[in-house]
């Protein structure tokens, strides 16, 4: 994991150079990359300047674990924990944007790509979580696309979710409410997720041609980091656990 760090890293400082191509005749040819390929210890010298300073940046301690947050389905205290300080932040920082109407988030289990371990969590352990640069997305949807949300998440085996409570069968929608409001077709609502979701990622029909759309500038990574600061400033350790908020009867 540390080399890719360190590659995305080295590929951020080259990606600001600009380069003018002109259209010319070019040739290429395949080096194959293997034992015999010996170490510049020239480049490992430049590298290494700037993988201290990042290892630095990366076992950064911002806050503590009460107990191990994991991924699962149909509900997991790692989705309830992200999607739970996405929405706490929504609220803080974004709430006139909101218009007044409820807003609830959805996530997907494949943007966690590892667990959050008891104790100690480095800045570190936040890009193992989520190593992908997604942004927050607002999507405004009727009620009626609500509910289609709502059918396919339970039809999906589950999804992390906030600020919104499915019941189910198998594969039948029973009871869905929001802010403990049976959701009503007539009525708007927003719905914060990451921008591979709002872009057709995982194919939510619900969140497909949205009545609005406010794509922000916010990392959801970031959002994580800045809670555990927000956290330890309280002197507060993350807790989260399963709730029910999504049940198969």
């Amino acid at each position: 994991m540390k080399k890719i760090y360190y590659l995305i890293f080295l590929i951020f400082i080259f990606s600001c150079t600009t380069y003018q191509i002109k259209d010319q005749q070019s040739t290429s040819k395949t080096i194959t990359i293997d034992t015999t390929i010996k170490n510049d210890d020239n480049v490992d010298k430049w590298i290494m300047k700037y993988k201290t300073s990042l290892d630095s940046l990366m076992d950064l301690v911002i806050g503590f674990n009460k107990i191990s947050m994991i991924k699962n389905t149909p509900e997991s205290n790692l989705g309830n924990f992200v999607c739970d300080l996405i929405l706490d932040f929504i609220n803080r920082e974004l709430k006139d944007t909101l218009e007044g109407l409820p807003c609830i988030v959805v996530l997907n289990n494949g943007g966690f790509r590892s667990s959050l371990p008891e104790g100690q969590i480095s800045i570190r352990d936040i890009y193992s979580v989520m190593p992908f640069d997604n942004t927050l997305t607002l999507l405004k949807i009727s009620g009626e696309n609500m509910i289609k949300l709502a059918q396919q998440i339970i039809e999906k085996g589950g999804m992390p979710i906030g600020g919104i409570e499915i019941i189910a069968t198998a594969t039948t929608l029973k009871q869905t409410k929001i802010n403990g409001n049976d959701i009503s077709k007539n009525q708007q609502y927003w719905v914060a997720t990451s921008n591979f979701i709002a872009n057709g990622g995982d194919n939510l029909i619900g969140l497909m041609n949205p009545i609005k759309r406010i794509d922000t500038p916010y990392l959801i990574r970031d959002i994580i980091i800045e809670h555990y600061k927000l956290l330890t400033s309280q002197n507060k350790a993350a807790y989260a656990e399963k709730d029910g908020r999504i049940r198969y009867e």
